[in-house]
């Protein structure tokens, strides 16, 4: 409608008002433009990475994986280091020197032949081994400037009871050093008590064929249902473990190689933390393992390449 048409005193109104009109139609322009690029990009993505569920296999897509750090914890404390033993002996040679005086009488009482015996065999202390500057403080046969040497009166074990003889027996700590140890058997849980040992297995196949077990998520699971489905079809139901989280503690993804690049154009793989507690890891048939190794850390890094260690070391324990 032209403005000629319209009286004189309204047409400045319908000036405004047209205004208004083109204001709000070019507003409503931006936001269909911009929804429209929202949805373009949302329905784009998820075919580009391939994490989409219910999506049709491609070269670019991603295989997702669910993987297992199982290990087995420390069964003993670990070694002393130099400046710890020298530490621990201090403080033993200390407390040695202030304790108080061996209470002969309450585990010898006066009188008896047990007390004549073990009063036989004790050195005599004078303090005439000691400088002219240093002062003796002799109390109970003992001088208190330094820890008191005890002996014991030789027994006759022969004619005491069986009982007694265990009572008395000297207590031998076992050996760090384990069969696994020293046959160098890498299968066995028992090697390396003092060391968090990890499962690492080997597929048939020329490279990178070490590494954690792992499998593929199938459709309704969770990494931990697919962690546990793994555990038994790879190592058998003989194992009393634990998972730790249901978070993954790592993560490692690879391509790969275009010939085999049939499905999928590389593989994800999401690793969650076990314990093993009691059983042992047998390699079930089916499974395309063909060895596996109980191994420390450091060890690790002899097994698996420079790119898949990058990936792993973190979620490692150092001890």
């Amino acid at each position: 409608m032209a403005l000629r048409h319209v009286p004189r005193q309204l047409r400045s109104q319908c000036i405004w008002l047209a205004g208004q009109v083109a204001r709000s139609t070019r507003r409503k322009g931006n936001r269909s433009i911009g929804t429209a690029a929202t949805e373009t990009e949302s329905t784009i993505l998820p075919s580009s990475t391939g994490a989409s569920v219910g999506a049709s296999p491609d070269s670019g897509a991603f295989k997702i994986m669910s993987g297992l750090i199982l290990c087995r914890q420390p069964v003993v404390t670990p070694e002393l280091t130099p400046f710890e033993s020298a530490y621990y002996n201090y403080q033993s040679e200390l407390q040695k020197r202030l304790m108080w005086t061996f209470p002969k009488w309450f585990y010898y009482p006066e009188g008896t032949l047990a007390e004549r015996q073990f009063s036989a065999v004790q050195p005599v202390v004078d303090g005439k081994d000691r400088t002219e500057f240093e002062k003796p403080d002799i109390v109970f046969n003992r001088d208190r400037r330094s820890k008191q040497e005890v002996v014991l009166p030789e027994r006759d074990v022969e004619r005491e009871s069986e009982e007694s003889a265990k009572i008395y027996a000297k207590i031998v700590p076992r050996s760090r050093i384990t069969e696994a140890d020293k046959k160098n058997n890498f299968r066995s849980l028992e090697r390396k008590l003092d060391r968090t040992l990890y499962l690492l297995v080997k597929k048939d196949r020329e490279e990178n064929a070490w590494k954690f077990p792992a499998a593929e998520v199938l459709d309704g699971e969770t990494l931990a249902r697919t962690a546990a489905r793994l555990l038994h079809e790879a190592g058998g139901l003989n194992m009393n473990t634990w998972l730790v989280s249901n978070t993954p503690a790592a993560y490692h993804h690879y391509s790969y190689k275009p010939e085999d690049k049939e499905k999928y154009g590389g593989a994800k793989i999401f690793y969650l933390k076990s314990r093993i507690f009691a059983g042992t890891f047998v390699p079930q048939k089916g499974s395309g393992i063909v060895d596996y190794a109980w191994v420390t850390k450091d060890e690790i890094q002899d097994y698996v390449h420079k790119g898949y260690w990058a990936s792993m070391a973190n979620a490692l324990s150092r001890q």
